[in-house]
């Protein structure tokens, strides 16, 4: 069975100080985050909405300290692994993504 994409666009993930940009997308099952870059091993993500325990907003970071944005989403899974994305309309992505879980 295929799933259907709900939304997608373009973000970038911030790991500490590091970050990659890619596609951020949401299926009725998955969020998934696939990274242009291969080559800096920074991902490809698939978590099953059913393991997301939080969404909240956060703020996007220099240097992995300094808030330079305020559109940011941080997903939190059920066994405490936090993933942080900076993206274009981080309201409508949040009400999707709670609506979802």
């Amino acid at each position: 069975m295929n799933a259907t994409q709900l939304k997608r666009c373009y973000a970038t993930l911030q790991l500490g100080v590091g970050k990659a940009d890619g596609r951020l997308t949401l299926t009725d099952n998955i969020l998934h985050f696939e990274a242009l870059n291969k080559q800096l091993s920074l991902g490809s993500y698939a978590i099953k909405l059913n393991n997301i325990s939080r969404v909240e907003k956060c703020s996007g970071k220099a240097a992995g300290m300094l808030p330079i944005t305020t559109s940011g989403i941080k997903i939190t899974t059920k066994e405490n692994h936090h993933l942080e994305f900076i993206l274009a309309e981080p309201d409508e992505w949040l009400n999707c993504l709670q609506a979802s879980h």
